[in-house]
């Protein structure tokens, strides 16, 4: 069951725009009959469709998000700095704290209602199972919005599994790969997740905007499977037939962890944490499926040949 309300809202602003997830929301908004500003430091996007207004700017300009937002009267925060986009804690520290904190300042000033796109790797930050700058900083940022809320800002937090994507260019490294038939070796492949489709989350999304409960935290994550499940699915559904090596997580751990000790040196941060290849990232979306009416796409429906 999908939620097929009329919008609540005409005009909506999409922090991360161009992003996959953020592309994804601001065509279904659109599609909706919604109009949709999107806010990116991309000038460009061949994603988003021609109806969309592309707005160029910094998320960790105060002044910028609120002059873009201004018209808007509902605000879509998903701008985020994701695994390897990042070099340095700083980095993530800016783009996902002090850029929460100027949407929230948007928000209040405009008296608007929000929808937050957090993680579920926040969960497993306040757990003490995830230590890396992202799982922390997107935790900050989240505990940020929560505090708006105890202020009466009326918003909705979101925490998305692992999100992946079904076009060429803009699904994930492993599923754009496994695409072009060059996925080589796939790390971890008895690694469990939870995968969620772009595009199930931008209906989660639209959804939460409709019918989500203010102060609310729903977790959006998909049936759970191995990474090596996941991508066989993904391989045969599409007749490409997979060659990859599958690499045990016992035999990367070594390298990962070295590669986390010298990160100050090398000002790389890898794109997963030990912890994360370890403990694997095993979601239930079930409530938020139910609670937001929707439901999760299967993986051989979403990458059927037509």
């Amino acid at each position: 069951m999908i939620t097929t309300l009329p919008p609540r809202f005409k005009h909506a602003f999409v922090t991360g725009g161009t992003g996959m997830v953020g592309a994804s929301l601001c065509n279904r908004l659109s599609a909706m009959g919604v109009r949709v500003t999107a806010f990116s430091r991309n000038s460009q996007s061949k994603f988003l469709h021609d109806s969309v207004d592309l707005v160029t700017g910094d998320i960790t300009d105060s002044d910028a998000v609120l002059k873009a937002a201004e018209d808007a009267d509902i605000v879509f925060h998903v701008a985020a700095a994701v695994h390897g986009s990042e070099s340095t804690f700083e980095g993530f520290r800016l783009i996902n704290v002090t850029g929460t904190e100027n949407v929230i300042n948007a928000v209040e000033t405009l008296g608007i209602r929000m929808i937050y796109v957090s993680s579920v790797n926040v969960d497993g930050f306040n757990r003490g199972q995830l230590a890396d700058p992202y799982a922390h900083t997107k935790a900050m940022a989240e505990e940020l919005v929560l505090e708006a809320i105890e202020r009466g800002v009326d918003a909705v937090v979101i925490r998305p599994a692992t999100v992946f994507g079904s076009e060429s260019g803009r699904s994930g490294l492993v599923v754009d790969r496994i695409l072009s038939g060059s996925l080589k070796v796939l790390p971890a492949p008895s690694r469990k997740i939870s995968p969620v489709w772009v595009e199930d989350l931008a209906i989660a999304l639209t959804s939460a905007a409709q019918v989500g409960v203010s102060g609310r935290i729903y977790t959006v994550a998909g049936p759970t499977v191995s990474t090596g499940e996941f991508a066989r699915s993904i391989s045969e559904s599409v007749g490409i037939r997979s060659f990859f090596v599958p690499v045990p997580a016992w035999l990367i751990t070594i390298p990962l962890q070295i590669a986390w000790w010298t990160k100050a040196i090398t000002r790389w941060i890898p794109p997963v944490s030990v912890e994360a290849v370890r403990s694997g990232s095993v979601h239930d979306g079930g409530v938020a499926a139910a609670e937001l009416g929707f439901s999760y796409t299967p993986i051989v429906e979403i990458f059927r040949k037509p």
